[in-house]
C-alpha cells in the first residue's frame, strides 16, 4: 500500500517537464533586450582586453625637406644718358591778375618761338604747370594781410635730343625772357639693351655665389629650383641746383655723366652635400 509519504517522494525524484509559453509580444521583446544586453557586454569586454599585437613605431608625417641654397644677387651696367628733359619758365607779377597773366602769355610764347628755332619740335614741348597766385602783404597796424597784386607761373618740359643741346636750348630760352629753370634730367631712351646685360650679370653673380657657398658646406649645387627678376629703380637722374644765368654769359655747360642700369635676381638652388645621392626635387 503506497502511503502519501511515498507519493511525495516520487513528485519529487520524477523529472521536471518544461512546457512551451505561448508566442506573445511581450516574450520577443524580451528576448530582444537580452540580445543587446550581451552584445553591449561583449563590446565592452572587447575594449577591455589589451591588444596582443606589438606597438607600431610613429613615423613622421611630412619628410624632411631637402637642403637648399637661396641666394640673392645684383647686376649693375653703366651707360650714357642721350635724353634730357629741362623744366623752364617764366614767372610774372602785376597788380592785376589779367595784366600778370597777359604779361605771362607774351613772355611764353617768345621762349617757345625760341626752342623752336634751337631745333626742338612742337612734339617735344609741352606744359607742366601754369598756377595763378595772390601776392600778399602784412600790414603791422591792423596786423592783417591784403592782396598787394598777382604772380603767374607757367613751366614747360622740353624734351631735349642729343644731350650736347641741352645747354643751347636753356640759353635760347633765358634770352627770349625765361626767369626760371625748375629742373634738368638726363635720361635713356631705350635701357632695354642695359637691362639684360645686367640680368644676366646677376644671374651669372648667383650661379657663381651658390657655388662658393655649397663648396664651403661641404657639398655642390644640384640645380636651380626657383628664380625670379626683381625691379630695380632706375629713375633718371635730376640735377636738382641749377643756378640762374645771365643771357650774355657762354653757352651754358651740360655733362650728362652716366647712369647704372640695376636688375636684382632671387634664386633657390638644391645643395647636394658630398657622397649623396640626387636630392628629391
Amino acid at each position: 500500500m503506497t502511503t502519501p509519504r511515498a507519493l511525495r517522494r516520487a513528485a519529487h525524484r520524477a523529472p521536471a517537464i518544461a512546457l512551451p509559453l505561448p508566442h506573445t509580444p511581450t516574450s520577443r521583446v524580451r528576448t530582444i533586450l537580452a540580445a543587446s544586453a550581451l552584445a553591449l557586454a561583449a563590446l565592452a569586454a572587447a575594449t577591455l582586453i589589451p591588444s596582443a599585437l606589438p606597438a607600431q613605431p610613429m613615423t613622421p608625417a611630412m619628410h624632411q625637406p631637402p637642403p637648399q641654397l637661396n641666394i640673392t644677387a645684383t647686376g649693375s651696367v653703366e651707360v650714357t644718358p642721350d635724353r634730357a628733359r629741362v623744366t623752364l619758365g617764366v614767372d610774372t607779377e602785376a597788380k592785376t591778375a589779367q595784366e600778370a597773366a597777359q604779361a605771362n602769355a607774351a613772355l611764353q610764347t617768345r621762349i617757345i618761338d625760341a626752342v623752336r628755332k634751337a631745333g626742338i619740335p612742337a612734339a617735344s614741348i609741352r606744359t607742366s604747370g601754369y598756377n595763378v597766385a595772390p601776392r600778399q602783404q602784412y600790414i603791422p597796424e591792423t596786423r592783417t594781410w591784403r592782396v598787394d597784386g598777382y604772380q603767374v607761373t607757367n613751366l614747360v618740359v622740353i624734351v631735349v635730343e642729343p644731350v650736347s643741346k641741352a645747354g643751347e636750348v636753356i640759353d635760347a630760352a633765358l634770352s627770349a625772357g625765361a626767369n626760371r629753370v625748375a629742373g634738368l634730367v638726363f635720361e635713356v631712351k631705350d635701357a632695354s639693351a642695359a637691362r639684360e646685360a645686367a640680368m644676366t650679370q646677376a644671374v651669372e653673380r648667383a650661379r657663381r655665389e651658390a657655388d662658393i657657398v655649397a663648396k664651403a658646406a661641404g657639398g655642390t649645387v644640384a640645380g636651380l629650383l626657383e628664380l625670379s627678376v626683381n625691379s630695380m629703380d632706375n629713375t633718371p637722374r635730376p640735377m636738382m641746383e641749377m643756378a640762374m644765368m645771365r643771357s650774355d654769359a657762354a653757352q651754358t655747360p651740360i655733362s650728362e655723366g652716366t647712369q647704372s642700369v640695376m636688375v636684382s635676381v632671387s634664386t633657390r638652388w638644391a645643395f647636394q652635400p658630398a657622397g649623396a645621392g640626387s636630392p628629391p626635387r
